[in-house]
Parts: structure tokens; C-alpha cells; sequence
């Protein structure tokens, strides 16, 4: 623990963001193992339900704070988060996750966008480059033969750009904030809107057509056996560790620095989906992912260098 206090919060930084999304990318892909079984609404409000408890049993032993102080800052962030959770998990069972998470890793690029526009930070012509990057990625990902490409396919990118702004949130209004407390709102928020989604289209069920192509984003209400909660448990045990650690890494380094780790995913979701399911992308995606990866490198790069 001296050790890594003496490092510089960027090093911190990375080390946090490196291993919360080491666990992250082991952990989403066993998210395959119960897409079947429920909804990604019912998916979420059950990992929550999982994560809450094991996250209040921690607040207690080790005194945490569980309620923010800037209430209005920890929603909004929660907003976006439970947002680009919602749009990137309902899409694992359809693709890759190491193209899926390509798509939400575009996340560089938006904080990039969104730093422009909302804050007026200055764009180089090397930022502006690797923009243009990430965008070919992301359709390199998206593939050549347009007939096939659906709105879901979109989900990921949609997520890298909630993603972003859930990062922007956490480093410029919540660096005061106990990261239990963030943890918490938004492990309360995304169970809440899960709840709500699966009871929704519970009630409302959709057309057989949209429920056979996205099952795992419109399917009802369901009551899985033991087996699912024995993963839900593990899921929100894991889920919890990697959030804690990436809030935590958020504060105490700005995002457009601390953003480069975040590649880390992507090598670790890559392996285990090839590891556990030998899903492997294909060509043209795998040059996607690169682009994105040096897209996402050169903004953080160029980034440093005009600061």
C-alpha cells in the first residue's frame, strides 16, 4: 500500500483501471451463461439486488459513507452509466464481445467531442486524425455489407458516448465523493431501471419479430433456477470490486489521461471469449478494434502534450 501511494495519480490511476477492467472483461463473458434465461433488465436487477448486499456488508465493516453529498452529480452520473450498461449488455449475445466492447471503447473519442463542445478544450489537427480513426474503426466493426447492419449494432458506439460522459461526471464533480456511496447510487439506479424495463415489456410484451432478434433485450419476466443466482452472486461480487476500483481511478485522474487503461478490456474480454466460447472476430473487425485502440492512444497522447 506505501508503494502504491508514493506512485503518481496517473500510475494509480492505471493500476485501478487495469485491474478493475481485467475482472470486468473476465466477468462479462459469463454474462452468456444466463442471456437465455433472462432479459438483460431482469439481468441487471438481479446482479444489483446481489451487488448491493455485498457492497453494504463492506460499507459496514469498513466504514464507508453509503450516501453521496453532491446527490444531483452522483445521479447524473448514474444516468449515463445505467444507459450505456443497458445499450452494451443487451448486445453481448449478438456479437463478439470483443467487438461490442470495441464500440463502447470508442469512449476517448467522445470524452474527446464532449470536452470540445462543453467545455471549449482546444482540438489539434492530431486529435481531429485520430477522430476520423476511431469513426473508421467503428465501421470497419460495423462491416461492408450494410443490408445487415442494425440498430443494434449502433448499441456499443451509443454506450462508448454515455460512457464518456459518465467519466467526464465522475473526475470534474465527484472527486470528493466516497466511491462506495457512487457505487451504490448506481448499482441502485441500474436495478431500478432494469426492474421497471423487464416489468414493462412483461406487461407489454413486444411483436414475436423484435423478441426472436434481441431476446435478451425484450423478453418478459422469468424465474430462473439456482444456478442463475449462484452467477448473479459471483457476477455482483466481481461487478462491485471492478466498479469501485474504476470510480477510484476517475478521481484521482482526469479521464482524457487515465483513458488509455481502459484498452485493458479489450485484450481481457478478447481472450476469455476466445478462452471460454472460441468466439473470434473477424478480419475486418480485429483491424476496427486496432483503430480504435490507436485512435483512442493518440487523443490521450496528443492530449498530454498540449497540456
Amino acid at each position: 500500500m506505501t508503494l502504491f501511494r508514493s506512485l503518481s495519480p496517473l500510475q494509480q490511476s492505471g493500476i485501478l483501471l487495469t485491474s478493475g477492467l481485467s475482472i470486468f472483461g473476465f466477468a462479462d463473458n459469463l454474462t452468456i451463461l444466463v442471456s437465455d434465461q433472462v432479459s438483460v433488465g431482469q439481468f441487471h436487477f438481479s446482479r444489483s439486488l446481489c451487488a448491493i448486499f455485498i457492497v453494504l456488508v463492506f460499507a459496514l465493516f469498513s466504514g464507508a459513507k453509503i450516501f453521496p453529498k453532491n446527490w444531483k452529480a452522483v445521479f447524473a452520473r448514474a444516468f449515463f452509466n445505467v444507459v450505456a450498461m443497458l445499450l452494451y449488455f443487451g448486445v453481448i449475445p449478438m456479437m463478439p464481445i470483443a467487438e461490442a466492447g470495441a464500440g463502447l471503447f470508442t469512449s476517448p473519442v467522445f470524452i474527446l467531442l464532449f470536452s470540445y463542445i462543453l467545455f471549449r478544450e482546444n482540438i489539434s489537427k492530431r486529435q481531429i486524425f485520430s477522430f476520423l480513426l476511431g469513426l473508421l474503426g467503428v465501421s470497419l466493426i460495423l462491416g461492408n455489407d450494410y443490408t445487415k447492419i442494425s440498430i443494434y449494432h449502433i448499441f456499443p458506439v451509443l454506450a462508448g458516448a454515455s460512457y464518456a460522459m459518465g467519466a467526464i461526471v465522475t473526475n470534474k464533480y465527484l472527486k470528493d465523493e466516497d466511491p462506495v456511496a457512487i457505487l451504490l447510487s448506481f448499482l441502485f439506479s441500474i436495478g431500478v431501471v432494469g426492474l421497471l424495463l423487464t416489468v414493462f415489456f412483461t406487461v407489454y410484451p413486444v411483436e414475436k419479430t423484435y423478441l426472436i432478434e434481441a431476446p435478451f433485450i425484450f423478453s418478459p419476466w422469468s424465474n430462473p433456477g439456482y444456478f442463475f443466482w449462484a452467477v448473479m452472486i459471483f457476477l455482483g461480487f466481481t461487478s462491485s470490486l471492478a466498479i469501485y476500483l474504476m470510480i477510484k481511478a476517475y478521481q484521482i485522474s482526469r479521464p482524457s489521461y487515465a483513458a488509455i487503461y481502459e484498452y485493458t478490456y479489450l485484450i481481457s474480454a478478447g481472450f476469455f471469449s476466445w478462452l471460454f466460447w472460441g468466439s473470434v472476430p473477424t478480419f475486418a473487425s480485429f483491424c476496427g478494434i486496432i483503430a480504435i485502440v490507436l485512435a483512442g492512444i493518440n487523443i490521450i497522447i496528443a492530449k498530454g502534450t498540449q497540456d
